[in-house]
């Protein structure tokens, strides 16, 4: 078989990046692409044969650390290269940005193919969805503001691991309604974001300081009561306890598992015990 071409990923090739994660039901949609792009302009990647796309994988870089995600091949041409083509082709580019860590979520079934690129096993991330209730939020959650977003950055960065200012400056852009801060006397005790789509809302970045379970339900009822949904839909660490005891009390149904993994230095792994949604399989 003639070799894949693996290349920068552009604008024209969103709707065939779509149609590939659409296979697997994933859910992205132009935004999510333009919003990976807008991130990362020079680490996303496609794989062309013969003057079709049939490959995509897309990196976030914040800092020393990088994430990795939206891998996927055409069915067919799995199992001939093409994947690790361009998992050889992000990982060249993260090192030649300084990058020390590369993690991603893997789903179950891909763990073999990235424990051979060397990647370790970390913890599972959890899908679920369901129903919010009816419950209000409270007074002291409020949208926030630009003003807001370097300090709310520097303390994110304590969980999450690394700073992630580009991500929320555009979210703050893009979903100004739903992107709300928890504060108590001036110190900010967590925030969550939302992203509305018709009647259901997929939730992340969702962080709170540990031991402020009140926070995060302040949070979550006040973000669904924005947003005006029936269904929300969020991905958190199985290692975050009060997040797991939550999810029961809601009742909500798990969609699938996946497993987190990290590549070269273990670094930047934050603190999972904050994280109550992450933002995003694909960029943490």
């Amino acid at each position: 078989m003639e070799a894949a071409n693996v290349r920068r990923l552009t604008d024209r090739d969103i709707d065939a990046a779509i149609a590939l994660t659409d296979l697997e039901h994933w859910g992205y949609t132009r935004a999510d692409f333009r919003r990976l792009r807008a991130l990362s302009p020079d680490g996303c990647f496609a794989a062309e044969l013969n003057g079709r796309v049939v490959g995509v994988l897309t990196t976030t870089t914040y800092d020393a650390v990088a994430w990795l995600g939206a891998v996927i091949v055409s069915p067919e041409l799995r199992g001939k290269g093409i994947g690790k083509a361009m998992m050889d082709a992000a990982l060249d580019h993260l090192r030649a940005k300084g990058v020390r860590s590369v993690r991603l979520n893997a789903y179950l079934n891909a763990i073999p193919f990235y424990e051979r690129l060397g990647f370790r096993r970390e913890y599972e991330v959890i899908r679920w969805h369901g129903p919010p209730g009816t419950r209000g939020g409270l007074g002291t959650v409020r949208p926030v503001r630009l003003g807001d977003l370097e300090a709310l950055a520097r303390w994110d960065q304590g969980y999450f691991g690394a700073n992630r200012r580009a991500l929320l400056d555009r979210l703050a852009d893009e979903v100004p309604a739903t992107f709300l801060i928890a504060e108590r006397r001036g110190a900010i005790q967590g925030f969550i974001v939302g992203n509305p789509s018709g009647d259901a809302c997929e939730i992340g970045p969702w962080v709170v300081a540990p031991g402020r379970e009140t926070v995060s339900r302040d949070l979550f009822h006040t973000v669904v009561l924005a947003a005006g949904v029936s269904e929300v839909a969020f991905s958190g660490p199985s290692a975050n306890n009060a997040l797991l005891e939550f999810v029961r009390e809601l009742r909500f149904s798990e969609v699938f598992r996946a497993l987190r993994m990290v590549w070269g230095t273990d670094e930047f792994a934050g603190d999972p015990a904050g994280i109550w949604g992450l933002g995003g399989l694909e960029k943490g």
